[in-house]
C-alpha cells in the first residue's frame, strides 16, 4: 500500500465555476475515464490517472492499494459522520466500443454505464465540493477487480486494510440506477449440477446410459422456474433462477456419460445463504449431484434508514429493490447501512451499446451535492 498526504504536489484541479456540474463538463470527465481502458486486472492506467488528478487536495490523505485510490478525510472539528461514495474503475472486455461518442444526449462505451458514469460524478464531487460546507466527512474509494471473482474484489480487500471505512454512518455505491435509489442487492448462487451416465459406442446405445436422456425431465422442469417477486423493506426484489451453461458429451459417437448443468440463482434479501442453498438443492433430484462452486449473501435493505429517507424525500427518488448483486452487501455485512445510486442505466450493464444519459451526469452530482451540504431545507 502506498500512501500521498495533502502536503504532496499539488497535481490537484482546483474547483470549477458554479456549473462544474452542467452535463456537458461531466460528460467531459466519463469521456476521458471510457477511454482509459481498465478491464478487470489491468486497471494500472486508470488508478494512475486518477492518483495524478486527486493527489494534493487540501483537507484528507490519498491512498493508493494496490490498484484502488481511497481519499480518507482528515477528522473534522465538531466531528461530523462520515459518508463513503464508492464505485468500481474496471470493466467487462470491450465488444467494439472502447472508444467513447456522444449521441443524441447519450454517451456510448465500454464502462459508460457500468460504472465509469458513478466515478465521474465522484470525482466531480471531489473537484468542487468545500469540506468546511459539508454536514459529513466524505470518503471516495475507486476500486478495482469489481467484474471478475469476489475473491479479487478490490472492495473486499480495503475493508480489511482499512478499518476505518467500518466506522462510516452510510455508503452510497454509484452503480447503474437510472437516477432510482435502489436498495439492498439480491443474493447470488451458482451450484454445478452433474447427472451421470455410462459411456457406450453410439451404435449400440443400449450398452450405455445416456447422461442427457437422464437429465432431459429434470432440465424441461428447472429451466421453466418462474420469477417470484418479494415485496421487502419498501422494495420490490425478483428471485430467479437459471440454467447458464450446459456440457455433456465427448465425441459424436460416443454416448454421453455425463452432464454438467450451472444454475445461477438470484435470491432476494429476505434469505439467509443457508436457506437460500436449501431451496436450491430441493430443486435437484437426489440421484444428482449438487456443488455449490460461488456463493455471494445479499446486501441489506436499509430503507428505514433517516439519511436514506431523506434522500428519497428531498429529491422524490424512486425506490426499487437492486436485481443484480452489488458491493452494498459488503458494506452492510461489515455494518455500514449502503444504498445504490448512479446515473447509469441497469439494463445496459455489459452490452455493447451500453450508454449514459448525460443529463443523468448532472442530476445526479447536483442531488448528491445538496444531499451532502449543510443546507437539508
Amino acid at each position: 500500500m502506498s500512501r500521498w498526504c495533502a502536503a504532496g504536489p499539488m497535481l490537484h484541479l482546483q474547483p470549477m465555476a458554479t456549473d462544474a456540474y452542467a452535463a456537458d463538463r461531466v460528460a467531459d470527465l466519463l469521456e476521458t475515464l471510457v477511454n482509459t481502458a481498465s478491464v478487470t486486472g489491468q486497471e494500472g492506467a486508470i488508478a494512475d490517472w486518477i492518483t495524478a488528478r486527486m493527489r494534493g487536495a487540501p483537507g484528507g490523505e490519498l491512498i493508493r492499494s494496490g490498484n484502488s485510490v481511497v481519499w480518507k478525510p482528515l477528522p473534522s472539528q465538531p466531528v461530523r459522520p462520515m459518508i463513503v461514495l464508492a464505485g468500481h474503475t474496471d470493466t467487462v472486455p470491450a465488444q467494439g466500443n472502447e472508444r467513447a461518442r456522444r449521441e443524441d444526449g447519450k454517451l456510448f462505451g465500454l464502462g459508460a454505464t457500468d460504472m465509469k458514469g458513478g466515478d465521474a460524478v465522484m470525482l466531480s464531487l471531489f473537484d468542487t465540493l468545500d469540506p468546511a460546507a459539508l454536514r459529513f466527512d466524505v470518503a471516495y474509494v475507486f476500486y478495482d477487480a469489481e467484474e471478475g471473482p469476489s475473491a479479487n474484489n478490490g472492495l473486499k480487500r480495503l475493508l480489511h486494510e482499512m478499518q476505518w471505512l467500518r466506522a462510516a454512518s452510510l455508503a452510497i455505491l454509484l452503480e447503474p440506477t437510472d437516477l432510482k435509489l435502489e436498495l439492498g442487492c439480491n443474493g447470488v448462487l451458482n451450484a454445478e449440477v452433474t447427472v451421470r451416465g455410462k459411456s457406450a459406442h453410439s451404435a449400440r446405445p443400449w450398452t450405455g446410459v445416456n447422461a442427457i436422456e437422464r437429465a432431459a425431465a429434470w432440465l424441461a422442469s428447472i429451466t421453466r422456474f418462474e420469477s417470484r417477486p418479494v415485496n421487502f423493506a419498501g422494495a420490490e426484489f425478483v428471485e430467479t433462477l437459471q440454467v447458464t451453461t450446459l456440457r455433456a458429451g465427448r465425441a459424436r459417437n460416443i454416448i454421453p456419460d455425463e452432464l454438467v448443468a450451472n444454475l445461477n440463482y438470484r435470491f432476494t434479501p429476505d434469505r439467509t445463504l443457508a436457506e437460500a442453498e436449501r431451496t436450491l438443492r430441493a430443486l435437484v433430484p437426489p440421484e444428482f449431484e449438487c456443488n455449490i462452486v460461488d456463493a455471494a449473501a445479499p446486501g441489506q435493505a436499509c430503507g428505514d434508514h433517516p439519511e436514506v429517507r431523506e434522500f428519497v424525500r428531498r429529491f422524490g427518488a424512486k425506490v426499487a429493490g437492486k436485481q443484480g448483486w452489488t458491493d452494498v452487501a459488503q458494506f452492510t455485512a461489515a455494518g455500514v447501512p449502503a444504498f445504490n445510486f448512479g446515473p447509469g442505466i441497469p439494463e445496459l450493464c455489459h452490452q455493447a451499446a451500453e450508454y449514459c444519459p448525460i443529463p443523468n451526469l448532472e442530476t445526479a452530482c447536483r442531488w448528491l451535492a445538496a444531499f451532502l451540504s449543510r443546507d437539508t431545507a
